[in-house]
């Protein structure tokens, strides 16, 4: 018999915060889940962690494998999961205890609905709730708007977003190996071809935010400006945002490329996409 949901978690030397991931995820009401840990080369001690944790619970497996990337490390755990229903959890992340069944309930009275996940907390290092931020959602019935346009108040983050597994089989769908920190949104932009998506009226995911971070790390500005640069690339070159949405799209994203180029120093780019976000206002007047 098949686990209802399998739950990916790829992980690079996230030894400080993999357990306490992983309780949240063996504390869940839901139980009919199977946990898969990738750890994706790496060189601390999360091995260690990884194997104590699998000896305490069957339904952990773990795998080990050459770094090649998060992307790659998610598709990796896809192809080895075995559930109606995935989630991709990243290693420091926190699931309430409602998580699991929350998403499992809402996809099952709702079949045409292939993607579910819910309102999100921020959390610090020390797992304290971070006060005073807007309340961030994910993805809703307007997923490829949400996505393609960076609405402010929508995040894509893979931890929250349970998904029908058959869909991304059924479709080849996964995670873009060229891409890092923007695959997320890609495979989001696929799914929105092919299904809906639907955000809980609930808050019972918590993301985990460091005082270091890809974004706010000066040294990783040019990898996150390029990797967006490529996101935007894919998209135009696949044909795959509608034409109803294209000058929206393209001023949001020349904008916003040209302010990344900028902070990463990449100053030609920055101009370029400067001009080439004029050259779109021009064209799509509204």
């Amino acid at each position: 018999m098949l686990s209802k949901v399998s739950i990916i978690i790829p992980v690079y030397n996230g030894h400080k915060y993999l357990a306490a991931t992983i309780r949240s995820v063996t504390d869940q009401l839901f139980t009919d889940f199977e946990l898969l840990i990738i750890n994706d080369g790496s060189t601390d001690d999360t091995e260690q962690i990884a194997l104590e944790l699998v000896n305490s619970d069957p339904r952990i497996s773990y795998y080990q494998k050459e770094n090649s990337g998060v992307s790659d490390t998610r598709n990796f755990g896809l192809e080895k999961a075995n559930g109606e229903f995935v989630v991709f959890l990243d290693a420091d992340d926190i699931l309430e205890p409602d998580f699991l069944l929350s998403r499992v309930n809402f996809l099952f009275e709702n079949p045409e609905i292939g993607i579910c996940g819910s309102g999100v907390k921020m959390i610090d290092g020390d797992d304290k709730l971070i006060t005073g931020l807007p309340l961030i959602y994910a993805p809703g019935e307007d997923m490829l708007m949400d996505v393609l346009c960076y609405k402010p108040q929508v995040t894509t983050i893979p931890s929250n977003l349970m998904h029908r597994k058959q869909l991304l089989v059924d479709h080849h769908i996964n995670f873009d190996r060229r891409l890092s920190s923007s695959a997320d949104r890609l495979l989001l932009c696929k799914l929105a071809l092919v299904t809906k998506a639907h955000c809980l009226p609930v808050a019972n995911f918590n993301y985990r935010v460091h005082s270091v971070s890809m974004y706010n790390n000066p040294k990783s500005k040019s990898a996150v400006f390029k990797d967006n640069e490529l996101f935007v690339k894919i998209l135009i070159d696949g044909h795959i945002v509608p034409g109803s949405i294209k000058g929206i799209f393209l001023k949001k994203n020349y904008y916003m490329l040209a302010g990344a180029a900028f902070k990463a120093r990449h100053y030609n780019r920055a101009i370029i996409y400067g001009i080439k976000y004029f050259m779109a206002k021009a064209v799509y007047l509204k």
